[in-house]
């Protein structure tokens, strides 16, 4: 049986859900989640190491790296194969937002 899945922090909800090639409604979607786009964050825009971002997120470090690597993957198809990239929007139901407000006080 496998091991249940850690709830993840992220400190910052995304400010657009979408970036893509302008006037193709018609191109392929990649869709990065809530917890990949957290990663890129925290390593790319607030240049912590992956040990303080795996703390942030409240997981270990390996799947962070793990994570990381998914986003980045996704980040660099998107922009070379002119897909469109889409974030998961995060569930707004009450159980979840009061988890998240929870999970959030660092």
């Amino acid at each position: 049986m496998p091991r249940p899945r850690k709830h993840r922090r992220i400190g910052q909800g995304p400010r657009f859900g979408a970036f893509g090639p302008d006037g193709h409604p018609d191109v392929e979607n990649v869709i990065l989640q809530l917890e990949e786009m957290e990663s890129l964050r925290l390593m790319d825009l607030e240049h912590l190491d992956q040990q303080a971002c795996a703390e942030r997120m409240g997981i270990s470090r390996t799947t962070f790296q793990r994570i990381y690597k998914i986003a980045r993957q996704k980040v660099a198809e998107s922009i070379i194969e002119g897909k469109r990239l889409l974030i998961e929007e995060a569930c707004s139901c009450p159980q979840c937002q009061e988890k998240r407000n929870k999970s959030t006080r660092l």
